[in-house]
Parts: C-alpha cells; structure tokens; sequence
C-alpha cells in the first residue's frame, strides 16, 4: 500500500511540477499586487491625500465620465481603506464588448491611467497567468485540475511523510544529492501541507464551478454597448446611503453598473461591519433598479448558510488578506512551496533514475 501510495505520489508530482511552479510563484506575487503596481506604475496608482479627503461617488462619476466621453463605466473599485491608492474604473468603450481598466484619482477626479486592457497591468497579467495560462477556458480548467492535484499531492504527501515530523529540522547535508534533496522535499511539504490543502482547494473550487456553471448555463456574451445604461439622474452616494439603511454597517466595496441591457440593474458588492477576519469584502450585496434607482434585492451574508459563508472565505483564505503585513509573507512564502516541492521532486526522481541506469 505505501509503495503504491509512494508511485502515485511521485507521478502526480512530476506531471503536475511546471505548472504548479507557475501558479505558486505567481500566487506569491499576487500577494503583493499592490505593492508592485506601485513600484513599477507608481503614477498610474498612488494618489497623495487631500484635507478635504475623497470626492463624493457622484462627483467622481461625473468626473469620470467628463474625460471618458467614449466609454461607459461599468464598475468601480473604490480604495476606501488605502488612502494612497488609485481607485479602479472598469469601463466599456461604446460600439464594443471589450472590459478595459482605468485608474482615479478620488481625492481629485482626474483620470490617472486612460483605459486599456487589464492583462496590460501587473495584476491583470499575473491574473490571468495564474488562473488561466492565459488560454481562457481551457487554461481554468487546467489550472482547476492542477489545484486538485496539489490537494492529493498534499494529502499523500502528509501521509507518506508524517514520521519527518520527528526530525522535521535534521537536513543531512554529507550524504549525497539524493538525500538533501529528500530531506528538503519532505521538509517543505510538511510545514506546507496546510497551506497546500487551502490554497489548492479553493483555487479548484472557484475554476471548476466557473467552468462547470459555463457549461451548464452556456457562456455569457457581453453585448455591445451603444449607450448609458442607467438613468443619469442615478445617485450612487444616495443609494449608498439607502444600502447603509437596510443593511447597518454595509459598505460598498464594489459598485457593479449595468452593462447588459437586458440587466440593467447597479449592484453594491460589499460587507457588514463588524465582520470576522475570514469575510470576503464582497460578500454581501444591495441590488437598485438602474433606471429609477428602486430598491429591487438584498443578500446578507449573515443571514445566508453555513456553505455561503465558508466560501465566501475562501478568498481571504487564498490571498492570505486578513492578517496584515505577517499574514501576506506567510501567505507569499507558502506560494513558493509548491514550486520548492516541484524542482525537489523533479531532482530526487532524476538522480535515483542516474542511480539505476
């Protein structure tokens, strides 16, 4: 059985080794997106804070709009709780389909970064590397079958290796090649095994149900934009205001405008303070007729099951965003082990085949 167990375990390995590499070590980048984007883009996404402190939303949306004539803004990404960044506008140009980004100022309403597309951008470009090779939905299911296979490799590999606890910090570094890096590769595996099991479930999760649901449903097309899809007497601080009303200490995190015209509806994405460390910022959600600005939907995630809300922490769970500065490194050094455990793997396999041959 632990032989049988011990071959499964090293050919998962070694088939799964590259692209665990890619999506582990652009995970740990991802941890610090912000961070990059303001030390390779400093001027596109780094604001410097004013007395008066942020412009209201509808101040910002007309401000927007005034030098965006050609696109329509279809979501919004306020930095409420980072005061030194740019806000992200999503936008549409009209006659097209096509999501570009632009980044505001909101403490000014100039626009900083004028709209392109979002695998331009560090972020974007990391993104789309480590959800989808960039090969749309065969890259997701890829991705989704090598976060499954990190999860098996990381259950047999607890398994294999549960006695190394024992001398978990002996490295033997004089008995030869193959040795070390065993003793590497099981030390990584085993102070990362938790990690492993989150971050390769929960990558699994979120592609196998997008591309599943895609299947099911059929592939949505975004539809081309000819014109403004809300009323332009809307007032996203009043319904911000209203959202606040029906939900005490809702925050918008996200604001979603139409941009089917067959949806035409504005959604505030956001959460309820107070809220746990492990709640998504989006996991709530007030939703207003695009039109009239009525009320139409409330989802609180307080009031949701037990299933709704351990999903919804999956996302500070595999961002490693609910412990600060200690959690992000933590979080970014763990994305590096399924690249150590790769490269370790790949070097045992090679030198005990250079043994027998």
């Amino acid at each position: 059985m632990r032989k049988r167990l011990w071959q499964l375990h090293s050919w998962l390995g070694l088939a799964a080794g590259l692209g665990l590499l890619v999506i582990g070590l652009s995970g740990s980048l991802l941890v610090f997106h912000e961070e990059l984007e303001a030390l390779f883009n400093r001027e596109l996404v780094r604001v410097e804070p004013t007395p008066a402190g942020r412009r209201p939303l509808d101040a910002l949306l007309a401000d927007a709009q005034r030098q965006l004539p050609e696109h329509e803004i279809t979501g919004w990404l306020p930095q409420w709780d980072e005061p030194r960044h740019a806000d992200v506008l999503y936008v549409i140009r009209r006659g097209d389909q096509e999501w570009l980004v632009a980044t505001l100022d909101p403490y000014t309403g100039r626009l900083l970064a004028s709209p392109r597309l979002g695998t331009t951008t560090l972020t974007g470009w990391l993104l789309e590397l480590h959800y989808a090779f960039f090969a749309d939905h065969a890259g997701l299911l890829l991705a989704a079958v090598l976060g499954l296979l990190l999860l098996v490799l990381g259950v047999t590999g607890g398994w294999l290796y549960r006695e190394f606890w024992k001398n978990l910090l002996t490295l033997r570094w004089r008995r030869g090649a193959r040795i070390l890096f065993s003793d590497l590769h099981k030390f990584v595996g085993i102070t990362s095994v938790a990690f492993n099991l989150v971050l390769g479930f929960t990558g699994a999760y979120w592609n196998f149900t997008h591309v599943i649901g895609e299947w099911l449903a059929g592939e949505h097309e975004q539809k081309k934009i000819e014109q403004r899809l809300y009323a332009p007497t809307l007032s996203l601080d009043a319904l911000a205001r209203d959202a606040a009303q029906r939900l005490p200490g809702f925050r918008g995190n996200f604001l979603s405008l139409p941009s089917d015209p067959a949806a035409p509806a504005v959604t505030l994405w956001g959460a309820i303070a107070p809220h746990g460390a492990l709640t998504s910022p989006y996991g709530s959600t007030v939703v207003y007729d695009a039109s009239t600005g009525a009320h139409r939907s409330t989802n609180d995630l307080r009031a949701a099951g037990a299933w709704a809300r351990i999903v919804d922490s999956f996302r500070p769970l595999h961002f490693g965003e609910f412990g600060g500065l200690p959690v992000k490194i933590l979080w970014a050094l763990a994305g590096l082990a399924p690249g150590m455990l790769a490269v370790t793997g790949f070097a045992i396999w090679w030198t005990r085949r250079r043994k027998t041959a």
